[in-house]
């Protein structure tokens, strides 16, 4: 399992552009380094493998790789990034996938789409969130890209913005904060999933988290060969096989674990 990492060299919050982030609130660069080693140690001893980008000086929230795009197999559809802020990180992201062998799909410039932060895959079956930063006309697209069957879910809450923070998923576990979506689109994706893991005779748990759990961000985990690493001290019995990573440097931006990384 490899992991794509972006250093956090140029880290910081100089803009703010959803409700965690608070320009009179900066990280701490040290602290900041520490807590994304203790990320890379986790996921060494957890069994999985890291790659790296470089990051940009003048992105500071490249290191977050989950927005980089959206991946199944040898094939990405890179992010369109709503805010102009982030808009340059995407050719830097094309770069790195080019180089390493993948395909790169393009939607087109007016659709707005976040990568793997607002798509997850449960196997073949993909969650993809709209409502803040990526188009629902995206979702149809981004199916057909990469061949696969999906589900919408609208987002309704602003603190979380991305479904990667409201929803996690790996492959025994699926876990959500139900009051960031409309009920009817998570009923929707709920059933969906409930009849694909019928039809394929698998065995999950599914569950939703607290509110407090939410806002220590316990969906914004990593799942690494049946650990999962998480930002979250209050997991309880979320989950059974946990390693505590304290994010709080990058919450001030508005991402943890799983922000920070990008399953290859």
């Amino acid at each position: 399992m490899k992991i794509l990492l972006c250093a956090p060299d140029f880290f910081d919050v100089r803009y703010e552009i959803n409700p965690w982030m608070d320009v009179e609130n900066t990280p701490q660069t040290l602290k900041a380094f520490s807590q994304w080693r203790n990320i890379i140690d986790a996921i060494g001893k957890a069994g999985g493998i890291i790659e790296h980008i470089r990051p940009h000086p003048d992105f500071p929230d490249m290191v977050f790789t989950a927005n980089a795009g959206l991946i199944k197999g040898k094939k990405v559809v890179l992010s369109n990034f709503k805010y102009e802020e982030r808009q340059g990180e995407q050719p830097l992201f094309e770069e790195w996938f080019l180089k390493k062998g993948y395909q790169t799909i393009l939607l087109p410039d007016e659709i707005h789409f976040e990568g793997a932060g607002d798509g997850l895959f449960f196997r073949d079956l993909l969650f993809l969130g709209h409502g803040f930063r990526t188009n629902k006309e995206s979702h149809k697209m981004v199916a057909e890209c990469l061949g696969v069957d999906y589900v919408s879910l609208e987002l309704v809450d602003s603190r979380f913005y991305h479904l990667d923070t409201c929803m996690f998923i790996s492959d025994e576990q699926v876990c959500f904060y139900a009051d960031a979506f409309t009920p009817e689109s998570l009923s929707a994706a709920l059933g969906k999933l409930t009849d694909y893991v019928c039809k394929e005779n698998l065995s999950i748990k599914i569950s939703a988290v607290s509110e407090s759990q939410a806002t220590n961000f316990i969906c914004n985990s990593l799942a690494v060969k049946g650990t999962v690493i998480t930002p979250a001290n209050n997991h309880g019995s979320v989950f059974s096989r946990a390693h505590v990573c304290d994010m709080s440097e990058f919450m001030k931006s508005g991402g943890a674990v799983k922000c920070l990384t990008l399953t290859l």
